[in-house]
């Protein structure tokens, strides 16, 4: 049975965590993915979720997103069982964006950044925001896709796919967006320009924001506070200047950090030493 209450609505009215977790569990195959994770993720924070591979990032997310449901424990969005939620009322609060963006589709751009505005479409296809056009107009100039607003996707770069699905998203309006890798296949400049098109979205709109990065520079530089886990496990939470510690980071990934600071934003930055 699902449950009446919309997640945002709820969220809007308590002073609740936006997630949850409590003593969360996932196996594979009878083989322990994730074990008696406690975490919670308040309201307009941004979290990085780092580790090594085979830690168990990617199920978390999946967890979270009502993609699988925990073995064991629970996973809370805004105050109440995620399994209590339609798959439509997670949609109106929460997106996920992953590495592989949007399938190369014989669709064009403007067509799938309004595809984001499906949870809230009647069964006639009315979207209930009367400003939906101009809200997509937005977004194109925002991520500079006005250019290719015609173009199908399956004639863009893997990049250009990454920027349209992230303004997918955008069109979705959620409160709590989820990421696995999006920077893997951008360049770096892209990789800056999606970190701080992302930083200034959540300043404007107080959106949460969970992000599984590799790039722990990346991750010290544009988030709040970052989680580890390790063997599915969740070992540490806390600020990047926490997290960064040559110990932690040594005994997370088994190689040898130097850690220094970014000289213009005084956050933790890594170097590798030869081993």
């Amino acid at each position: 049975m699902t449950s009446t209450t919309d997640p945002q609505e709820y969220q809007e009215k308590a002073s609740v965590p936006v997630v949850a977790l409590q003593q969360a569990g996932k196996s594979y195959a009878r083989k322990p993915v994730l074990r008696d994770v406690n975490w919670q993720v308040q309201a307009g924070e941004c979290w990085g979720i780092i580790g090594p591979n085979g830690s168990g990032k990617t199920t978390l997310l999946q967890l979270i997103s009502g993609i699988e449901r925990p073995d064991t424990g629970k996973v809370m969005l805004a105050g109440q069982d995620i399994g209590s939620y339609s798959r439509r009322r997670i949609a109106r609060f929460t997106a996920v964006l992953g590495q592989e963006g949007l399938a190369p589709l014989h669709y064009p751009v403007r067509e799938v950044l309004a595809m984001g505005r499906y949870p809230y479409q009647s069964w006639l296809g009315r979207d209930e925001l009367d400003t939906a056009d101009e809200l997509i107009d937005q977004i194109m100039d925002r991520l500079d896709l006005r250019s290719l607003a015609d173009r199908p996707l399956d004639q863009l770069s893997g990049g250009q796919r990454q920027r349209v699905a992230f303004g997918k998203v955008m069109a979705q309006q959620p409160k709590l967006l989820l990421l696995d890798e999006p920077t893997t296949y951008l360049d770096i400049a892209y990789q800056i320009h999606f970190m701080e098109w992302l930083d200034e979205w959540r300043r404007e709109s107080g959106i949460t924001i969970i992000a599984v990065l590799h790039d722990l520079n990346l991750a010290a530089r544009y988030c709040d506070r970052l989680l580890a886990l390790n063997e599915g496990q969740a070992v540490q939470a806390g600020t990047p200047q926490q997290l960064m510690q040559e110990e932690t980071i040594r005994r997370l990934f088994q190689v040898e950090p130097a850690i220094v600071h970014h000289p213009d934003i005084h956050v933790p930055q890594l170097l590798l030493k030869r081993q």
